[in-house]
């Protein structure tokens, strides 16, 4: 693991990871501590927070060495690190999820005290609320139930609210930003230096605000339908994601000797993770012909690169290779498993020479397109009218239409970001849309697998959201991992971690509430405990 510094954030942050009981009181600091600014200057350091634009601390360490693994977009190749192997790092889960966690609602605290000491920023605490609410949801869904209405308040033993409740709280946040912003008309914005998402376009924060809205009731879908239909009718009669000019993304500054801005290419360098093989079946087994994105997302494989840089055959050499999930230190160390025959996160996006030039180098010594940050897109929001429309809401349109359209608007998405648009072949895109096992079914049981694995697809890299969605419905199928460090849980029995145990400070420091038999509907704590939205239906 590198430990490199992208911005001063990163630095910043890096206080807060030292000393775990000191850790946990100044996670929970005063908001009232805080001297009062103007919002549009808190907006950005929430939103890094929020989205873990920090490569080496908050992403490497939550989304890349736990989400994105138990979702399968990614496979360890590090000998160093177990999480894919379902063995538990505290450090990694405290400085990654907890305490950004624990800061933005600390902020988020902060920001609505100050709006409604000054109403004329109204405008940005809003937008606070509504990435508060993204980043909540993400939190509780990896945990289950967690501090939440009186966290960042100063208080070290804090009840841990029931997920159900978290969400309930979140539908409310969501609505009423949205319609406070809505209501505010003219009032006073910002620009991109402030707003790191959307530059202040209020307009694209409402449909932003009313997309999570709908993405939320469909999670909780098979374990209240009433509800969840309420709040998805009510989303779907709002203002969404109209088309990929709406699209969430952040940007990330590419500054410094070894920053280049989004951090997952910041640390796909390193030779650490690979495609995993389920990604490389996801993209290369649904239709007939290769999924458009696999050349946009990840590299030809080293040894296929020297290749082309030698003027060698090819024959025998894999273009592209994913790896297994869960592979033990000893089988990493053999030699199909080695870093020249997998594929990295090095495609055409961000290191077209490394794919053109056919350098065999890894991509650290080669030029980096600064790709933004994905957070939300209008190819995830049209799959989602897509299963709405199976559910049969009012207002989500056609199933089958969303669902292509979805697709288009992915690979569309995925394309703008090219440096060179003649790098990626539209040529199959209607075959790959229309043939094999992405043609649309007349089987309503496999059309729901269909929405949620092109889904999984439109979500990549964000695997905090992609792990919830094969939990609730059980799609894509993942392969079970190699080998399991936890005892509890047994891949030979097709089992799968369940949900992330709890940090240890809160359980030294908060025992009475963290350590309580009743949480998460009378399961406790560990990663065998099923969250409340995760019923039957999923993995």
């Amino acid at each position: 693991m590198k430990l490199y510094k992208s911005s001063l954030l990163g630095i910043l942050a890096a206080g807060l990871l030292c000393g775990c009981t000191d850790r946990f009181d100044e996670m929970n600091t005063n908001p009232g501590t805080v001297t009062e600014a103007n919002l549009k200057y808190i907006l950005p350091t929430v939103q890094e927070l929020a989205c873990h634009v920090d490569a080496t601390g908050y992403y490497q360490l939550a989304d890349n060495l736990y989400a994105q693994k138990y979702c399968q977009y990614f496979a360890n190749m590090s000998t160093s690190f177990p999480t894919d192997r379902y063995g538990y790092n505290d450090s990694w889960s405290e400085a990654g999820f907890w305490t950004p966690y624990y800061l933005v609602l600390k902020h988020m605290k902060v920001a609505k005290e100050t709006a409604a000491a000054n109403p004329d920023q109204s405008n940005f605490c809003q937008m606070i609320r509504i990435i508060t609410a993204w980043n909540t949801i993400g939190m509780t869904d990896c945990f289950g139930d967690i501090p939440y209405s009186t966290a960042g308040v100063g208080e070290t033993q804090n009840p841990y609210d029931s997920q159900e409740s978290i969400y309930r709280d979140v539908f409310k946040e969501l609505t009423e930003a949205a319609a406070a912003l809505q209501a505010n008309g003219g009032q006073e914005t910002c620009d991109a230096n402030n707003d790191l998402i959307f530059g202040g376009d209020v307009q694209k924060w409402i449909r932003f605000a009313n997309s999570l809205r709908l993405r939320y009731a469909l999670r909780i879908r098979f374990v209240d339908p009433a509800w969840a239909q309420q709040e998805g009718e009510a989303a779907l009669a709002s203002q969404l994601m109209e088309s990929n000019d709406d699209n969430a993304y952040i940007t990330c500054a590419a500054t410094g000797g070894y920053s280049w801005g989004n951090p997952l290419y910041q640390i796909c360098g390193w030779s650490e993770f690979a495609m995993s093989e389920k990604m490389y079946e996801v993209l290369t087994e649904l239709s007939t012909v290769e999924d458009p994105r696999l050349p946009l997302w990840f590299g030809v494989t080293q040894a296929y690169a020297n290749c082309i840089a030698t003027g060698a055959s090819t024959a025998g050499v894999p273009k592209y290779k994913g790896l297994a999930n869960g592979l033990s230190v000893v089988e990493l160390g053999q030699p199909e498993n080695s870093n020249t025959q997998n594929s990295f996160p090095w495609g055409l996006q961000a290191f077209p020479e490394y794919n053109t030039t056919g350098n065999a180098t890894n991509c650290g010594n080669i030029p980096v397109t600064n790709v933004p940050l994905k957070v939300m897109t209008y190819g995830e929001v049209c799959q989602l009218k897509a299963e709405a429309a199976l559910a049969g809401w009012n207002g989500a349109g056609s199933a089958q239409q969303n669902y292509e359209d979805g697709i288009r608007a992915s690979l569309a998405d995925e394309r703008s970001f090219l440096s060179d648009k003649s790098l990626s072949d539209t040529s199959n895109d209607d075959t790959y849309i229309t043939t094999g096992d992405v043609a649309w079914s007349s089987d309503p049981n496999k059309q729901l697998e269909q929405i949620i694995t092109q889904k999984w697809l439109a979500l990549y890299p964000s695997g905090v959201e992609a792990w919830a969605e094969v939990r609730r419905t059980g799609y894509p199928e993942m392969n079970p991992v190699k080998h399991s460090e936890d005892p509890n849980i047994d891949p030979a029995q097709g089992e799968f971690i369940s949900k992330i145990r709890y940090i240890d400070s809160e359980r030294r420091e908060n025992a009475a509430n963290a350590l309580s038999p009743s949480l998460n509907q009378g399961q406790g704590d560990g990663s065998t405990v099923k969250v409340w939205w995760h019923t039957a239906d999923g993995q």
